[in-house]
């Protein structure tokens, strides 16, 4: 079980890839078990972590600090549970590949944070009084999670303000969006990446501190590593064992129907669409642990310059007047 669930490169027919002729026939039973092994091995370590090390921090709340929660978690539960259906129902028309990498492409750190999030902040625990150690409130996990996207998340706002300002994506981490494997319900549904941080840090109702980021880089660093585990950098159909060998053609690589790309929260290479040369951590092709390495301490310490310039700031100030 744990030899099949190891990823086996982008053409491995467990994936949706291989040969073109059979390439129908498979049911996505890989991307299936990934997702569930994924969130059940990030769930609970996360929820452990948070209790063994800082459960301290969440002792006392107001009643409206909780109420504010209460309301936060249960839009951000629905929001997650129309993103994970449509996609999903939207994969039963849009081929092979979409089939397979749909359920992949929902580990990423940006969509588990608005389920651990939703669960962290009571969806299940409006009271604070749940006996189910899987559903009790622990709001630290959700401002650590809020923390864990937020290099990603400000881009976004340098891309969007690039893009209506200029034409084009400076940075590029929303470029996926105008790509031909990129469907109308991956668009609509992509939203969250501007108001996750915000309301995360109005539900929060208090100022983040360093526990916050400290749990953030647990969170991140089991993230890429059970992505890198488990996904392959891309998934490609080939017409034949020739083209197994060379990885198909760059003209392949532009067919929707014959390749998608995944790498999945980074664990494979720096997103392909991020071209500056200083930001480039695989050059020199290196082995998957120092890649990751070199990968992690990045990630880490753009979190913590956004946690110490933006998001440390405004939660000292409060976003209470933005509402």
């Amino acid at each position: 079980m744990i030899k099949y669930l190891v990823q086996a490169g982008p053409t491995h027919p467990k994936h949706g890839g291989g040969l073109s002729s059979c390439a129908q026939t498979l049911f996505p039973i890989h991307p299936l078990l990934s997702f569930i092994v994924h969130y059940s091995i990030v769930i609970p370590i996360i929820f452990l972590a948070h209790d063994v090390f800082f459960d301290k921090t969440n002792l006392t709340q107001q009643q409206e600090t909780i109420l504010r929660q209460t309301y936060v978690s249960r839009f951000i539960l629905i929001y997650t549970l129309i993103l994970f259906t449509t996609r999903c129902v939207s994969s039963f028309s849009a081929g092979r590949l979409r089939q397979h990498a749909v359920l992949y492409e929902l580990t990423w750190l940006c969509n588990s944070t608005l389920l651990v999030g939703s669960m962290a902040y009571g969806a299940f625990d409006y009271d604070g009084t749940s006996t189910n150690w899987l559903l009790r409130r622990r709001p630290l996990v959700a401002t650590a999670c809020c923390i864990g996207v937020s290099i990603d998340q400000v881009l976004w706002y340098v891309d969007l303000v690039g893009y209506f300002m200029c034409g084009k994506f400076l940075v590029g981490v929303m470029k996926y969006l105008t790509w031909p494997q990129t469907l109308w319900i991956d668009r609509l549904t992509c939203t969250h990446h501007l108001w996750t941080m915000p309301l995360f840090i109005y539900a929060s109702n208090t100022e983040l501190g360093l526990d916050s980021f400290t749990l953030s880089v647990c969170i991140v660093s089991i993230k890429v590593c059970l992505s890198r585990w488990l996904t392959p950098h891309s998934i490609q159909v080939i017409k034949s064992k020739e083209d197994e060998e060379t990885c198909a053609e760059d003209a392949t690589k532009s067919d929707p129907q014959r390749f998608r790309y995944l790498n999945v929260n980074l664990c494979h290479e720096l997103w392909r669409d991020i071209t500056f040369g200083f930001l480039q951590i695989s050059h020199d092709k290196p082995s998957k642990w120092l890649y990751l390495w070199r990968l992690l301490w990045r990630w880490q310490l753009f979190n913590y310059l956004v946690f110490i310039a933006i998001l440390s700031p405004l939660s000292r100030i409060g976003l209470t007047s933005l509402w």
